[in-house]
């Protein structure tokens, strides 16, 4: 619950001579006025001094003056600086001091007023206008409740709420109400709520309840010491092609940044085992959150980070460039190269015109037909995609030595059709046996093979080719690339699988998209690793991480420390392998080709189709995050504008980031698959499976979210890229926040002058809009770490999950059917709610109250949506309710809300939708969450695909005893593929399903 600082018990002192109390109490009149200043919006609104000024009168610049220099209000500026940066005249400057010395005046007033301020408090609090909205209804709640509630869920959640509302209002129309003050009460209102509970208030009096308060309070707000005055003494430092070169990096350097409330959080996290990334960041050795930290996104600021300094662009956000944004690029043109080639007279689909893209890829890039369509898309796909990867390979010297320039082309664009080869291994082998027995016979002399018989030549090219046939199959190791499959050992060591094309071609995917998606991915991780690491198997920093375990433990006291470490190691060692294989597109290889992956694909894909159709209405909440992460005020000045404005630097900008991969939704739909926990980078199958990944494509244009998406991050890459601009141009006079935010994202002092000496040269800036140009830039790492940091920023503003935010076991096909659709809670747990208390502590508060109402309109007009109008008014007469179920959308605090939506769901009398209409005082007492309203017990527990297959035994078992009931015929209409698309879902609750109910009763 909010902290209440208006107690006279917490403030009693220890007196000495004449007490404070034989002072005589402030008159009643003067402690309510004090009281609804300084805790009803309206009495704080029409008591401030600015806000009755004229407005243009209040920021009309006096040349003659300057507040820093003005000696009646010396004293105060010193105190705060920053809150007169906007002060232009002596008239705005006096209203400032009188706003001032009121609010320092009414807070001594209820100091000293005991219970009676305390009580008139509570007056103007639940009378504050703020009530009859739908974020207000539990602000009054939160702020005297302390002992309504009876769970700690209840409790923390309500709490957290209560205060973001109140906050909100009264921070707009106050001076010296701090904004840390506000963000610190809030989470720590939420964690001490949440911690201690009612159980313990009952052995709490109110003195003893506002001592811990204030010191939990204390402790939140401990941040790393003199941020500012480190980030001023970071020394210069040079960037190779590799890495950052940094001073020593210290265990420490890597920790958890910022506030200690992130921390805590961050522990409960990795204690959780919710997130492998966080885990990493709490290992004992600085080698892997070293190499973490280089690798993967992690979307938490470090110790270092707070600091103004970086260990660079990550892996995870430099692949995008390619992965996302050439890959983008590509389609877009060659889907406008089909429709020449149709309107020209091509009869054929798109899908054959892809697979004409890939024959002539492999014949030098010239159509063997003559279709000038054709050839334009394989030469576009060599020009964006094969050549510049390729060119930095054989750089990194990643190509095999017997790999030749003529012969290269043919070599890269190769993808393995793992289903064909499965299912002709046969005919695979022998074509396989046959050019290695060629290849045997045209070793040089003297380096022939030396086999005592035919059979034990047969049986070394046996173990080759099944060498081979296990790597392109996915069941080798997976720590080499399948496009080179070395031979290990023998007469043929170190050389390849180069066989020609033609000879294989049965045994090659031949669809240009697949193929061009597959090599983006895996040859950039290849190139990143390998430049970032020395070589893309980090086998080095493998070795450095054992040899620091081992000193660790000759270091350790008893054999139970020793036994922790080695624990530790397997999971460090365990994790950034698998982070590592996920960026490469490789991780769990050998398991896709089971019959039970593809079961598992398509159930998958299956839960998509029946369910995920209002997902768009769902996402509206992203909007909120904009304010989260950049603030109302950049919001309004630079996302809108930067949108619609047609100004040359807007679109400068909106094209470096679609080029980068920061933009490219309604291109790649990858976000959405993120969503749908539907990432498949091997998209090998049979045609059912082909056909679903058909049907899902249609289905998501369908939804429109690739659109919203599109335009959400547009705009969060506006404000992204015109924030790292100004910091980047003015990195000197930078505020130490704002150097710790460019550090987050892999910009150190070196690199934001690189990138500002390239925008001095090639970008323009036009109406407060940076157009970077970053395509003519010649100097390619500062292009790349402009890149990374862009993707990495818009990736965790409109929040589309990495590589570490989710659990292993969660890639599991078990998981994947367990926690389908809740992988977006878990991203959003470390990348709003722990980023955010990092960062602004109060726009995220901001972010909580935004997103707050715009989830209850969610809320509401999913009851609507499907014709439940009953649901959709209990919400209204209930605010309770309706406000939990608003905040259970905004993400904020997605994983409590899941734990205590799926225990409501079971039947359990404690949640936080109880506490919240307990707290409210709701009428009805019946409600529940809206997300899980549609789901069964079963599904609610082990996912949509446990729901999937109770629904169909249930249809089953009512359709063969010739008895369809009314639950058999909601069953069968949840497995309506598409039928929760807008419109759609209107049209079956409506008209479909009372008919059809009708009938079977």
């Amino acid at each position: 619950m909010p902290f209440d600082r208006t107690s006279p018990l917490a403030l009693a002192p220890s007196t000495v001579g004449v007490s404070d109390y034989d002072a005589p109490d402030p008159a009643f009149l003067d402690t309510l006025g004090a009281a609804y200043r300084q805790e009803n919006l309206i009495g704080s609104a029409l008591s401030n001094a600015r806000l009755g000024m004229d407005q243009r009168e209040l920021y009309k610049v006096d040349p003659t003056y300057n507040v820093y220099d003005d000696p009646e209000v010396a004293d105060l500026v010193k105190e705060d600086p920053d809150r007169w940066d906007e002060v232009y005249n002596r008239s705005a400057a006096q209203a400032m001091r009188a706003n001032i010395e009121k609010e320092r005046k009414d807070r001594e007033t209820l100091s000293a007023s005991g219970w009676t301020g305390v009580g008139l408090s509570i007056a103007a609090a639940t009378t504050d206008p703020t009530i009859l909205l739908p974020g207000g209804a539990l602000a009054r709640a939160g702020k005297v409740g302390f002992s309504a509630l009876r769970s700690a869920a209840a409790v923390g959640g309500a709490a957290a709420l209560g205060t973001a509302a109140q906050e909100a209002g009264l921070q707009a129309t106050q001076e010296i109400r701090p904004l840390s003050e506000s963000a610190m009460a809030i989470g720590g209102s939420a964690i001490l709520g949440g911690i201690i509970g009612a159980g313990a208030s009952r052995f709490f009096n109110k003195v003893e309840w506002d001592r811990v308060s204030k010191s939990l309070e204390t402790d939140l707000a401990g941040e790393v010491e003199d941020v500012a005055g480190v980030t001023d003494t970071i020394v210069k430092r040079m960037q190779s092609a590799g890495a950052a070169a940094v001073d020593e990096i210290k265990i420490d350097d890597l920790s958890i940044g910022g506030p200690k409330a992130a921390e805590i959080v961050a522990r409960a996290t990795a204690a959780a085992r919710l997130n492998p990334g966080i885990q990493t960041m709490f290992s004992p050795s600085v080698k892997v959150r070293e190499v973490y930290t280089r690798m993967v996104d992690n979307p938490v600021y470090t110790a270092m980070n707070m600091e103004g300094r970086s260990l660079g662009a990550d892996i995870e956000n430099l692949v995008k460039r390619y992965e996302r944004g050439a890959m983008a690029d590509w389609l877009s043109s060659s889907r406008l190269l089909f429709r020449e080639a149709r309107r020209n007279g091509y009869q054929g689909t798109r899908s054959e015109f892809y697979q004409a893209v890939a024959k002539a890829g492999r014949r030098g890039d010239l159509d063997p037909d003559g279709n000038q369509f054709i050839t334009r898309a394989a030469q576009e796909a060599r020009a964006k995609i094969f050549d510049p990867l390729l060119e930095r390979a054989k750089a990194l010297k990643l190509l095999p030595e017997d790999v030749k320039v003529t012969t290269a082309a043919s070599y890269v664009t190769r993808l393995w059709n793992r289903q064909k080869l499965i299912g002709e291994e046969d005919r695979f082998r022998e074509v396989a046996r046959k050019y290695f027995r060629e290849q045997i016979g045209k070793l040089p002399e003297g380096k022939g093979p030396d086999f005592v018989s035919r059979a034990d030549m047969d049986d070394y090219i046996e173990d080759v080719v099944t060498g081979v046939f296990n790597n392109l199959t996915g069941r080798g190791k997976g720590d080499v690339p399948e496009w080179l499959v070395p031979v290990k050992r023998g007469p043929l060591k170190e050389r390849t699988f180069n066989i020609q094309d033609e000879l294989v071609e049965d045994f090659l995917e031949n669809d240009m998209e697949l193929i061009l998606r597959r090599y983006a991915r895996t040859m950039a991780a290849e190139v990143e690793l390998a430049q970032k690491f020395g070589r893309a198997d980090m086998k080095d920093q493998f070795e450095e991480i054992a040899n620091e375990y081992t000193e660790l433990r000759k270091k350790a006291k008893t054999p139970k420390e020793r036994a922790k470490l080695a624990a530790d190691e397997a999971r460090d060692v365990k994790n950034l392998t698998a982070f590592r294989d996920m960026i490469r597109g490789t991780y769990r290889a050998s398991e896709e080709g089971s019959d039970w992956s593809k079961i598992t694909r398509g159930a998958l894909t299956w839960n998509y189709l029946r369910l995920l159709g209002g997902v768009t209405l769902a996402s509206l909440t992203d909007a909120a995050r904009l304010v989260g992460v950049h603030g109302v005020r950049a919001t309004m000045r630079e996302a809108l504008p930067g949108l619609v404005k047609g100004i040359k630097a807007a679109q400068i900008n909106k094209a470096d980031a679609k080029a980068l991969g920061a933009v490219t939704e309604r291109v790649l739909q990858s976000r959405l698959a993120s969503l749908a926990d539907l990432q498949d980078p091997y998209r090998y199958g049979s045609k059912f499976e082909r056909y679903l990944s058909n049907a899902s494509n249609i289905f998501t244009k369908a939804t429109g979210l690739g659109w919203w998406n599109d335009t959400m991050k547009t705009m969060a890459s506006v404000m992204t890229q015109n924030r790292m601009m100004r910091n980047a141009l003015g990195y000197a006079g930078a505020d130490a926040r704002e150097k710790a935010y460019m550090a987050f994202l892999g910009i150190d002092e070196d690199m934001a002058a690189r990138i500002a000496k390239q925008f001095h040269k090639h970008g323009i800036e036009e109406d407060g809009i940076y157009g970077a140009n970053v395509g003519d830039w010649d100097d390619d790492l500062a292009a790349r770490a402009w890149g990374a940091a862009l993707n990495k920023d818009v990736d965790r503003t409109i929040i589309t999950k990495g590589v570490a935010d989710t659990p292993l076991w969660m890639k599991t096909n078990w998981g994947k059917l367990i926690m389908q659709f809740k992988s977006f809670g878990m991203a959003s747990h470390q990348r709003v709610l722990i980023a955010g208390l990092q960062e602004r502590p109060h726009r995220l508060a901001e972010q909580m109250v935004f997103a707050t109402a715009i989830g209850m309109m969610i809320s509401y007009l999913k009851y609507a949506e499907r014709g439940d109008m009953d649901e959709a008014e209990r919400l209204v007469g209930n605010p309770g309710l309706w406000v939990a179920n608003g905040l259970d959308r905004t993400g904020i605090l997605s994983m409590a809300f899941e734990i205590s939506n799926t225990a409501e769901k079971l039947g359990s009398p404690v949640g936080i939708m109880k506490g919240a209409q307990a707290l409210a005082g709701d009428e009805d007492r019946g409600g529940s969450a809206s997300r899980y309203a549609s789901r069964n017990k079963l599904g609610a527990v082990l996912g949509p695909s446990a729901g999937l297959f109770e629904d169909l035994a249930l249809i089953a078992q009512q359709l063969g005893e010739g008895d369809l009931k009314k639950s058999g015929a909601n069953a069968m209409i949840r497995q309506l593929p598409g039928a929760t698309l807008p419109g759609i879902r209107s049209a079956i609750h409506v008209g479909v399903k009372p008919t059809f109910q009708e009938a079977v009763d």
